[in-house]
């Protein structure tokens, strides 16, 4: 499905004398690792001479309790790509543009000349396999625009800009190791005779989708298991001077209870549902979203073993 934005003609100036520019998208969505690609479409009722005509991708993200003028900073944007589509780009520094401008009042720069009549511009941009998600949760917000922008020979400056989401794709090569910690309740560790080994077939899972696995314990002592929970829970983190959990949940439980809880070995399956509208998984530069499979052992005192797991939403292709 293709997306599209327009930017109006300012107030005050006939619609045929302003260049106008449109922005179309070939999706409504695009994923990390791929390309966010589409059109920019420039209308001139005459002929005009420009600096740049450029197309660009900007990531921002805005932590829970970081002011919006803060956010809103150039230089807090983690990604930000630009593809020139004719003319020349924008000097960095601030003496060359103002030298250019000065250039372009007094007649010695004039640009490129284009003609009257719709100039289409294809572009395509790459997204990194390492960017987050787009997320809009109790941490904060992740998000990404594009932004279609004219820059005049004197100085003026149309532009036309729209928010896209991006979708998280896992690269498989990143998947962890089944990795387990033993806490008990009250946050000490001691330890412990029992062994767990977990079985998960796929560490990877879509929205909507079942995490499934199996669990093995080793109790050469025959220590009392009442009961086994096996839950899936999502944290979603802000990184600043410290780290800070802002929001736990338990999205799914299954409560396993042992024909014999005295017995030497205890095998059982489960399968925990991801809700659909739960958040990704997000590595973020201050912003993280970690899910969790933990298994507690209803013993005395509890012992705890939890694992992380990648959550993503589908993408269409």
């Amino acid at each position: 499905m293709e997306a599209s934005v327009k930017i109006k003609p300012a107030n005050g100036r006939a619609a045929n004398a302003t260049p106008s520019l449109e922005l179309h998208l070939s999706r409504d969505t695009f994923a990390t690792g791929r390309r966010c690609s589409g059109v920019v479409v420039l209308h001139l009722s005459k002929p005009v001479n420009i600096r740049s005509l450029s197309v660009s991708v900007s990531g921002t993200e805005r932590p829970a309790g970081v002011s919006l003028a803060r956010a809103l900073r150039r230089s807090d944007a983690f990604f930000d790509r630009e593809m020139l589509l004719s003319g020349a780009l924008q000097p960095r520094l601030a003496s060359d543009r103002m030298s250019l401008l000065w250039n372009a009042v007094l007649g010695r720069y004039t640009g490129r000349r284009l003609s009257a009549g719709d100039h289409t511009y294809p572009f395509s941009i790459p997204l990194p396999a390492s960017l987050p998600p787009s997320y809009n949760g109790r941490a904060g917000k992740i998000e990404y625009r594009v932004t279609a922008r004219l820059q005049l020979a004197v100085s003026r400056v149309t532009k036309v800009s729209t928010i896209v989401p991006v979708v998280f794709v896992p690269r498989l090569h990143r998947g962890r190791p089944v990795a387990l910690s033993y806490p008990t309740a009250d946050g000490t560790v001691h330890s412990t005779e029992i062994n767990m080994s977990i079985e998960l077939p796929e560490r990877m899972v879509v929205m909507g989708e079942t995490v499934e696995g199996s669990f093995a314990i080793s109790n050469p002592h025959g220590v009392a298991v009442g009961h086994v929970t096996v839950s899936l829970e999502v944290c979603e983190w802000v990184r600043r001077a410290v780290d800070k959990e802002i929001h736990r949940d338990r999205v799914d439980f299954a409560i396993i209870k042992p024909a014999d809880p005295s017995a030497s070995s205890i095998e059982a399956a489960f399968a925990l549902r991801v809700p659909k509208s739960a958040p990704s998984s997000i590595e973020g530069t201050a912003i993280s979203v970690i899910w969790l499979l933990k298994l507690t052992l209803e013993t005395d005192p509890p012992i705890e073993f939890k694992t992380p797991i990648t959550v993503y939403a589908p993408v269409e292709d």
